[in-house]
């Protein structure tokens, strides 16, 4: 398995505040910088698709996200944010697209009860925030 550490780019982020719209949950499209790591999502048929930038193809991205609340209702941590000296980062608002990070991440697969389906996933534990750290002002 492809290491629980990697570097790329960060796509349509809910990390400020979880996304709400259908199951509660932070999340972010991550590209990884390389082919190898991108064939390796796609491979192991996790979600996955082709992200674009003003009609460009900029690679593959999977997602990774972390519910809200886990499978027997506990409140989950939210995923913890770093700016690029390792120093704990608070946003104001979402990471625009395109942006440069580090994600430290867990995959996870099991089989769903009632179809005997295998069900991947990618559980997102940290983002470190690469570029210049966003300012309020």
């Amino acid at each position: 398995m492809v290491g629980d550490i990697s570097e790329g780019k960060a796509y349509w982020c809910w990390l400020n505040e979880p996304d709400t719209k259908y199951v509660p949950q932070w999340s972010l499209r991550f590209v990884p910088l390389t082919d190898f790591e991108q064939k390796f999502f796609v491979h192991n048929s996790y979600n996955t698709r082709t992200e674009q930038e003003d009609g460009k193809d900029i690679g593959i991205s999977v997602l990774m996200n972390r519910r809200v609340k886990g499978m027997d209702g506990e409140v989950l941590k939210k995923p913890l944010l770093f700016d690029k000296d390792k120093k704990p980062l608070g946003l104001y608002e979402e990471l625009p697209n395109g942006s440069n990070v580090k994600v430290k991440y867990k995959c996870w697969e099991r089989t769903h009860p009632f179809t005997n389906e295998v069900v991947k996933g990618i559980d997102l534990i940290a983002v470190m925030l690469l570029d210049e750290t966003p300012s309020m002002f």
